[in-house]
């Protein structure tokens, strides 16, 4: 910092090197800053990417709405521009995979706040196989962003990773950067190949020229040619390749973009032409009560909102009264039996002149009338639960209700019922009713018998012969009150709550349903031949009567 005949003093010297640490740290805090604005780019790049995805997404759906619309024009363009999106997604899987796996190599692990809570964990990315895990990466990028990474600015480990060590060989395949570019030249040629099936010549890939070797690198200061994957990773860092392989990825959706827009235009909506006008007729039901009406709908099949349509019915002559393009007819009921209908529909032509489209149709009036059916049986069995399906022929279970003169009737859904009787009837009787033209109308009664429920049977365990071995008895378990096969109601289970065993004059009286071991004591003491006599088995049914149960067995 002195001259040379003058040697400088310890503070001088003391001074220089503080203002050389000043330069350092002036550099240091540019670079920091670069970096942060790289971070930045990328986030920024993401967010756009997803936007960008959202529009192509857009454009499929309101594609595949055409195609349903009209198939046979639509089809072709679509069918093509399904193609360029599975070509798209492959591509895109391809790069991102390329991108997610290099953050992956170069940085092995994170420590990153996952959650959002504050709270850093670390994430291995490298699994026990030694590869890296790139939905791990994603997962953790797409979280966090790229802001967590410690190698961003290690521009040999990028290069190395790309272009490989030593001098660049385009030749070698191996290379991530020559896959890359191979991986793009393949995409445009299989969406060039496809569209000319929808008659487009040539299509435009911006940013994603990867041919040829007419790329200029700055090398020392110096513009020299080189090819695309020395332009694209030669002397760059981490970040900067990251934020490069992100470019391609949204480059590859605003190409894709583009495609299925033009694809979309081509199809051209305005173009769907009217080639066929059909007279239509929606009744509302063909099938109606004596003392209703019958309604339908009559429109054509293509309309104009802003014009008036008029029809002739039977000779009685009506207007739209909405813009829906169609007309609603309303005649009476007349005798029942089947009745035909025929008449006109005109549409105003591009001359004005009414051009008429003919239509006609039936429609059949029938008696009130109800269907009332018990699922198992013409009887009501008191205190269990009767299923019962009732129907009103033309008019939807949720119109139809129906009441009982004794106990309850309850709606299950669907026309089926449910009859519960509390006590025994001579008879009861179910009217059913419905809902037509918003009006309620009787369709009929049903009268029906009533019944008790059958007597349970006695079961001693799983025993089904009276004759058994002292042991089979002693050892049979539980005592259960069941009715007959054939009654197929469902009834609560019956509960046996005491008994009396008996073997000739020795008896005992046992608690609960269970053959315990006093029960067993009298067992055993039966000779052979002798009878074992259950007795005052008392069970509750259902309908509130009380039975008293017995069954006897005979030792073998």
């Amino acid at each position: 910092m002195g001259a040379t005949n003058c040697p400088e003093t310890p503070r001088q010297k003391m001074i220089g090197m503080m203002y050389l640490v000043y330069l350092a740290l002036l550099a240091l805090n540019v670079s920091a800053m670069l970096l942060n604005s790289f971070v930045t780019v990328s986030d920024t790049m993401d967010a756009s990417s997803f936007t960008i995805q959202t529009k192509v997404a857009d454009t499929y759906n309101k594609f595949e709405q055409f195609a349903l619309t009209n198939p046979d024009k639509v089809g072709e363009y679509y069918d093509v521009a399904k193609e360029v999106r599975t070509y798209s997604d492959e591509l895109r899987m391809f790069i991102d995979s390329m991108k997610y796996d290099f953050i992956g190599q170069l940085e092995k692990k994170a420590s990153v706040d996952t959650a959002g809570n504050g709270d850093k964990v670390t994430v291995n990315f490298i699994g026990s196989d030694g590869k890296v895990d790139i939905n791990l990466v994603r997962g953790v990028v797409r979280k966090v962003g790229v802001g967590f990474m410690q190698q961003s600015s290690a521009d040999a480990a990028a290069q190395n990773h790309f272009l490989g060590g030593g001098e660049f060989n385009p030749a070698n395949e191996e290379l991530r950067s020559v896959q890359i570019r191979k991986k793009i030249e393949e995409y445009k040629a299989k969406v060039s190949e496809s569209v000319k099936k929808a008659g487009f010549d040539s299509v435009a890939f911006p940013g994603l020229e990867v041919e040829g070797e007419e790329f200029t690198l700055n090398v020392h200061g110096k513009n020299m040619k080189g090819c695309w994957e020395r332009h694209t990773f030669e002397s760059n860092i981490p970040i900067a390749d990251i934020i490069l392989l992100t470019r391609i990825t949204s480059d590859v959706m605003n190409a894709e973009f583009d495609i299925a827009n033009n694809l979309y235009k081509a199809v051209n909506a305005d173009d769907f032409k009217f080639d066929k006008v059909a007279a239509r007729v929606v009744p509302k039901s063909n099938y109606i009560m004596q003392g209703s009406q019958f309604e339908a709908d009559i429109f054509v099949a293509a309309y104009d909102s802003k014009a008036k349509l008029k029809a002739e019915v039977n000779g009685a002559h009506i207007e739209s009264t909405d813009t829906n393009g169609s007309i609603t007819w309303t005649t009476g009921s007349g005798a029942e039996g089947l009745h035909k209908y025929q008449g006109n529909v005109y549409v105003k032509a591009a001359n004005g002149e009414d051009v008429a489209y003919p239509f006609s149709g039936e429609y059949t009036v029938g008696k009130p009338a109800a269907v009332v059916s018990l699922t198992n049986m013409n009887i009501f069995y008191v205190g269990v639960e009767n299923p019962v399906s009732i129907s009103v022929p033309g008019i939807p279970a949720k119109d139809i209700s129906a009441t009982i003169s004794s106990g309850t009737i309850t709606s299950q859904g669907g026309g089926n019922y449910s009859v519960k009787l509390a006590r025994l009837e001579r008879e009861v009787t179910i009217v059913v009713s419905a809902k037509i033209d918003g009006q309620t109308r009787r369709m009929g009664e049903f009268k029906y018998k009533t019944r008790k429920i059958p007597t349970p049977v006695l079961k001693v365990g799983n025993l089904s012969s009276k004759k058994v071995t002292k042991d089979e008895l002693a050892n049979a378990g539980k005592l259960r009150a069941t009715f007959p096969e054939d009654f197929v109601f469902k009834v609560p289970p019956l509960t046996v709550r005491q008994f009396t065993i008996a073997v000739g004059a020795n008896e005992k009286n046992i608690t609960g349903n269970t053959i315990n071991p006093e029960a067993q004591s009298i067992i055993k003491q039966a000779r052979k031949g002798q009878r074992v006599m259950i007795t005052d088995v008392e069970v509750r049914l259902p309908d509130g009567r009380s039975e008293t149960l017995e069954s006897a067995f005979r030792i073998k």
